[in-house]
């Protein structure tokens, strides 16, 4: 190997060590809340947001492809996996994830980053950007709502009715509902319900949907239903128009939970922005 053969090398091990380097750690909120995240790379920083109840292996594919050349955070909300809960249940709000993820900045010195956020993701991101606008570089939003997403889900309204009712056990039953809630999302019904309706069973394994719903049940009922209605009360058309920075809309033409036009909504409001249309996408 000669001179130049060896320096290549020793890049190329360097490029990747560095994108295989992870931190780990809590930051307290301003709240008081522990919260849990990790950086993976160096470079510009690219902030990943997933859903309510999921995890950041939502994130695998753009983490690995991503962290050669950027740095990527994850961080859980609270009252999610390695996070803490808020000492009071009024406290699990979108707001407060905005103010967490400003304290994860903080944290790694980051002054400004890109922001992707998938659908309660979306609400984060813009909560964050209507607060915290000098700290943002550009935002993504994939498959996400700045409305009620029960008035739209499955191409109609009905859902709300069976948002309303699930409350009302969880309310009623408050003892008993845990356990129902935990057995009913890892049946087997619900792995196929979910498999046709959230997911594309073409390009997502089996495994995949179980490790899903797996996670679902573990989350604390109080995280579930406080953010689903925070979902619900979000208004975003507000914060829409003020979006100052360069913004990409994605939506799949097969998503029944939050359909595209919820994505043209949005698209059409911010300035300036660009939408991807995913065809067959969910």
């Amino acid at each position: 190997m000669d001179i130049l053969d060896r320096i290549s090398f020793q890049k190329y091990i360097v490029k990747y060590t560095m994108a295989d380097e992870k931190k780990q750690g809590t930051v307290t909120s301003s709240d008081g809340t522990k919260i849990y995240y990790e950086s993976i790379g160096s470079g510009k920083p690219l902030i990943f947001c997933y859903g309510v109840v999921c995890n950041k292996e939502q994130w695998r594919h753009q983490t690995n492809f991503f962290k050669k050349n950027y740095q990527i955070i994850h961080f859980d909300y609270r009252g999610h996996n390695l996070s803490k809960s808020p000492k009071k249940t009024s406290q699990l709000t979108i707001k407060g994830c905005a103010q967490d993820l400003a304290a994860i900045m903080k944290e790694l010195n980051i002054d400004q980053a890109t922001l992707l956020g998938h659908s309660m993701g979306v609400n984060v991101i813009l909560q964050f950007y209507d607060l915290f606008p000098q700290k943002v570089s550009a935002l993504i939003a994939i498959c996400g709502t700045v409305k009620n997403p029960f008035e739209t889900m499955f191409h109609t309204n009905l859902s709300q009715a069976g948002f309303e009712f699930l409350k009302l056990m969880y309310l009623k039953f408050p003892k008993q509902f845990p356990k129902l809630w935990e057995k009913s999302i890892t049946s087997h019904t619900s792995q196929f319900l979910t498999s046709i309706l959230g997911f594309n069973v073409k390009l997502t394994h089996k495994k995949e949907i179980q490790n899903y719903l797996n996670g679902v049940s573990h989350q604390p009922v109080d995280t579930f239903f406080y953010f689903l209605q925070e979902m619900a009360d979000f208004k975003g058309d507000k914060i829409l128009k003020k979006i100052a920075v360069p913004t990409l809309i994605m939506g799949g033409t097969n998503d029944l939970i939050t359909p595209i036009q919820n994505q043209y909504h949005m698209y059409r409001k911010i300035p300036k922005a660009q939408f991807l249309k995913v065809p067959q996408g969910s």
